[in-house]
């Protein structure tokens, strides 16, 4: 607990320093670049276009040629630290994730900071435990409260970085993880919040910033959900699952094309880089309205770049959908289109950034649009549309990570609105059910898939406390009895391709087994096999199992006796079958691939 503390306590500051700089350095950045009230002039656009191109440049630098360390994929990392390497992930990779981050963000990156700073956090609680020789299996769960305090710290949310540290990293509700890492979360928000208190207060004289992240207008404090908004809710809820498959689609394919491509992987984030800039230049170009989405949002650059914050709050106020020109339908399309495109394009080039915030992201413009476009088909249900963009949110959020109650927790905690937790819920839920059904992995477990780490669905003892032995396939059971020489068991294993034999009586009752390595010791003296009965090599001490009992008691019973299998009674003791070792792990690995 006191671990947890100091890891919590460190984690927020971290958090609070990180976001700090990135914010900072971003806005002066694109500050540069503004255009003039008539439109994109000729500075601005080559600035726009070779921000995101430097800012590539230096990521791809760093990671390719200074440290030679490769993208670091954030939350897949940990995990497959976690699965493969005891959980040991070095300082160098937390300051390499922390640059980089900086760097793709505050050039514009599609990207969010929540990624990175779970990396940053989660290498701190690795070498913090590493480095006090920490017994192993406590790692995982410090590792959990660098991750949990970095999270709560950015999102002023301690109950959903708890969950998502439990549901989507670790995989694990046990009470022994679950304490350390609540301690680091509350300590972790804590530190953030006076450290952000104590910046703002010098440099803008503000009061502490104790808030919701997302500031929520009083008419959706006011707001009630009534029951006939819930068929809409469940078709946003369906939207939002395609929208996820969306997201996790096309960085999919954006890691593979921009891995068949033959340029230098130190080059490819700064290429990356510029094609953003040119969809940025495109975004402002073409499209009506845009410039006036920049107004609405006071966002200094196209809106579909960076993190996005300003721009979701300006999506979750019902002001802004009094007025046609300022969110149109086609306007929101667009949006979401390239808030897609750009954020594969970002991290498929080898961008370094998170994909939390671009799933809240599209998710409230996906929300606005949806209930813009029911508005004017003149069969809107509800009060606002911004209520939709707020549980379109948690909608595409539970979709690409699979994550349910971390999305709608979250989402809670941000804007710190209870009434609309309903819809909220509901569309999360009926978002990650659209998602799995149609495709197995989440952003993160299908890139962990790929290097070959099971992502299970079920927790390893849940899932073997559902499972009985009627649902592994049976053995064939070979039968001796107790007088037979010792010659027939060697005629029975050729024949039949077995190692084990149950030894029944006359009414085909179990009475004990034969097991495959008392017949090869057998075998080491074949003088004496002529004079030996099955009688003699019979053991009598190994237990049957029934076609009802649980798979965690079955493999129990094995791990208490070393054989290969053990033979299947009915209620009348009459031999069924043989379940063995290889065919119920075969058959647990199989469950644990299956869609949860």
């Amino acid at each position: 607990m006191p671990l947890a503390a100091l890891i919590g306590a460190i984690g927020g500051l971290v958090a609070a320093v990180f976001v700090t700089v990135v914010e900072a350095a971003g806005t002066g950045l694109f500050a540069l670049q503004q255009g003039s009230e008539s439109g994109i002039t000729l500075r601005s656009g080559l600035l726009l276009l070779t921000i995101p191109a430097a800012g590539g440049l230096i990521v791809g630098l760093i990671q390719f040629k200074l440290t030679k360390s490769g993208v670091i994929n954030g939350v897949p990392e940990v995990i497959e630290s976690l699965a493969r390497n005891k959980g040991e992930i070095k300082a160098n990779v937390g300051a390499n994730k922390a640059v980089t981050a900086t760097a793709t963000l505050a050039s514009g990156g599609s990207a969010g900071i929540e990624g990175p700073i779970i990396s940053i956090g989660s290498s701190l609680g690795s070498v913090i435990a590493h480095k006090l020789h920490i017994k192993p299996e406590h790692v995982p769960a410090l590792i959990g409260c660098g991750a949990a305090s970095a999270t709560a710290g950015i999102f002023n949310a301690p109950i959903a970085g708890v969950l998502f540290v439990l549901e989507v990293i670790l995989r694990d509700f046990s009470v022994r993880t679950f304490m350390p890492i609540v301690v680091a979360a509350v300590f972790g928000t804590a530190v953030a919040q006076q450290s952000l208190e104590w910046y703002h207060g010098h440099e803008a004289g503000s009061n502490a910033i104790t808030e919701a992240l997302f500031s929520v207008p009083q008419e959706l404090h006011d707001y009630q959900f009534q029951l006939p908004e819930a068929p809409a809710y469940l078709a946003l809820g369906l939207l939002c699952g395609f929208a996820g498959l969306a997201l996790a689609g096309s960085l999919r394919l954006s890691n593979k094309a921009w891995q068949k491509m033959p340029l230098p992987a130190w080059l490819r984030p700064a290429v990356g880089g510029l094609l953003l800039g040119g969809m940025g230049l495109l975004f402002l170009s073409i499209l009506p309205g845009s410039d006036q989405l920049e107004k609405v949002t006071g966002y200094e650059r196209p809106v579909f770049m960076g993190n996005g914050y300003p721009v979701i709050e300006a999506l979750l106020d019902p002001v802004n959908y009094g007025s046609a020109a300022q969110l149109s339908i086609f306007l929101l399309l667009a949006v979401v289109v390239f808030k897609i495109v750009g954020t594969a394009l970002t991290l498929g080039s080898g961008g370094s950034g998170g994909v939390i915030a671009p799933s809240l992201f599209i998710g409230a413009a996906l929300g606005g649009l949806f209930a813009v476009t029911l508005s004017q088909l003149g069969i809107f249900p509800g009060a606002t549309p911004a209520t939709y963009a707020l549980a379109a949110m948690a909608g595409v959020l539970a979709a690409a990570l699979h994550c349910p109650l971390t999305a709608f927790l979250l989402v809670f905690e941000i804007t710190q609105d209870y009434k609309v937790i309903l819809p909220v819920m509901l569309v999360a839920i009926v978002s990650t059910t659209c998602a799995q059904f149609l495709h197995r992995d989440s952003i993160y477990s299908d890139l962990l898939r790929r290097k070959g780490i099971r992502f299970g669905q079920l927790a390893d003892m849940t899932l073997l406390r559902r499972m009985t032995v009627a649902d592994v396939p049976v053995s064939q059971a070979v039968s001796v009895v107790q007088s037979d020489p010792a010659q027939r068991l060697i005629d029975l294993a050729s024949q039949h391709a077995v190692n084990d034999f149950v030894v029944s009586d006359e009414a085909g009752r179990c009475e004990g087994m034969v097991v495959g390595d008392d017949v090869r010791t057998t075998l080491l003296q074949r003088e004496a096999v002529p004079l030996m009965i099955v009688a003699e090599l019979m053991r009598t001490d190994l237990p049957t199992v029934r076609p009802g009992e649980t798979l965690d008691v079955v493999l129990d019973m094995f791990s208490k006796h070393e054989v290969s299998s053990l033979p299947i009674v009915d209620a009348r003791e009459h031999v069924t079958g043989m379940i063995t070792r290889s065919r119920l792990l075969r058959e647990y690995q199989h469950q644990l691939s299956q869609r949860g």
